[in-house]
């Protein structure tokens, strides 16, 4: 591997740099020894280059008792070479699913995510010691060539892009350079702890490797952009077969049974990827793939897994992320004239002067709405009477009608002004409380991230 040094970390910069101008870097600063490197030399690149902008980024994951003072020690380190760093302090959750390596690295780039600028490059400080465990653990995880690839150099980003300009360096490399030039480094002691799989590696395996094979982290470096390059070459050809068989953020069911079944996996696992849901294993991919190409017509199949579900409705398929603790007996009470946030992550409800919204929404007549409404869900058997329409119709049949996807049908607000019902979500009004001509009237807006109806 390559001594490391400021001349031969210029052109490792500039070779992970995106065609494109961006908006500065961003570092990763974990205040271990090789974040600790990161940021000096990125220090010395400023000083080549003064108008760069550059700052740190320090998460702060609370899961240790001198965590407060080790983000202090980042910002004291950051500070001393004039560069800003911004603490991040976040919760670990799911460590019981998840694993906590695997939940507090989730957690740890969900902030880094909300944090980036636009256009900014985020710099972490993996090399290639890092490389070859993730190699290893992909192995041994039975992945295929898109995990055996193992971290891209760089990579699109949340607003901007995510860099790892030391992979082509060992930590041996990179710990000399610390050392010689004194830095201080935070020791974090749950890297000694074995229990974890990359420390397992770190401390039992690699080192055994290195006495047979001195080179193995370089040469399985090389490895892994081969198999980059290869997966390159299998997106394009994926990106292909998605074009023809995605109905907007659907994908066909009768589209994916011409295809040959690794087509037909790779397209699967392109179109899951595309819609940021967490990769399920092969076993739930086999089952997603016969639940749902086999299914009848008429059936509305759903295969979950962490953090992801899978629907069809008709010839098509729906991925989305599970609503969690959902229930359908709740009941809330709405002082209207505030924001309602809907549980589960169902988006928020708002009532506003309608000449405040788009002209085609059908408003509400204020005087006859009571101070406080009240939101419930379907319990089956309701009905409405549209405006302009003399008879009630079941809610069932105009939800079927209007194509509301079955799985969102029991997940609909309902209004109701005590027991009349006023509204349903935002797609129809009752008659009794629609605004006549001339009337004050408010429209009904349900802010929400998921698409409720069916692709056509």
């Amino acid at each position: 591997m390559t001594e490391f040094s400021i001349n031969t970390f210029l052109p490792a910069l500039a070779a992970i740099q995106p065609a494109t101008t961006h908006a500065g870097f961003c570092i990763a600063l974990s205040g271990g020894s090789d974040s600790m490197v990161l940021l000096h030399v990125m220090a010395e690149v400023r000083m080549h280059n003064p108008q760069l902008q550059l700052r740190a980024l320090h998460v702060d994951h609370q899961l240790q008792p001198q965590s407060a003072q080790w983000a202090e020690q980042c910002q004291q380190a950051a500070s001393q070479l004039q560069i800003e760093c911004e603490v991040l302090r976040v919760s670990v959750t799911d460590t019981h699913e998840l694993g906590m390596e695997a939940a507090a690295r989730a957690v740890r780039y969900a902030a880094f995510r909300s944090a980036l600028r636009p256009g900014e490059i985020l710099l972490t400080a993996h090399h290639a010691d890092d490389q070859l465990e993730t190699i290893l653990l992909a192995l041994i995880r039975g992945s295929g060539v898109d995990g055996l690839a193992a971290m891209p150099s760089c990579i699109r980003f949340a607003h901007g892009w995510h860099a790892r300009p030391l992979l082509g360096f060992t930590h041996e490399a990179l710990h000399d350079w610390a050392q010689a030039r004194e830095l201080r480094y935070i020791s974090d002691p749950s890297n000694d702890d074995a229990h974890y799989d990359r420390n397992f590696l770190r401390q039992g395996v690699l080192p055994l490797l290195k006495t047979r094979w001195p080179s193995i982290a370089r040469t399985a470096s090389r490895s892994a952009s081969h198999l980059a390059e290869a997966q390159t070459l299998l997106d394009d050809w994926t990106e292909t077969d998605y074009l023809l068989a995605s109905v907007e953020d659907a994908l066909s069911v009768d589209a994916l049974r011409e295809l040959p079944a690794p087509r037909r996996h790779a397209l699967l696992r392109f179109w899951l990827q595309r819609n940021g849901v967490l990769m399920p294993s092969t076993r739930v991919l086999h089952s997603l793939e016969h639940d749902m190409l086999q299914a009848a017509h008429d059936r509305v199949p759903c295969v979950q897994w962490q953090g992801a579900e899978v629907h069809r409705h008709r010839d098509l398929l729906y991925v989305e992320q599970p609503l969690s603790d959902w229930d359908t007996t709740l009941q809330l009470v709405w002082e209207w004239q505030q924001e309602l946030v809907l549980p589960s992550e169902l988006g928020c409800l708002s009532l506003f002067d309608s000449e405040k919204v788009q002209s085609h929404v059908t408003g509400i007549a204020r005087m006859r709405l009571p101070e406080q409404l009240q939101v419930r869900f379907r319990d089956g058997g309701e009905r409405i009477r549209l405006p302009g329409e003399k008879h009630h119709r079941a809610l069932k049949k105009l939800l079927q009608e209007s194509s509301v996807l079955p799985w969102w049908r029991e997940c609909l607000p309902l209004i109701y002004a005590g027991d009349r019902l006023v509204a349903v979500a935002d797609l129809w009004i009752s008659h009794e409380f629609a605004a006549r001509q001339g009337e004050p009237a408010v429209a009904l807006v349900w802010q929400r991230e998921q698409n409720i109806t069916a692709r056509t």
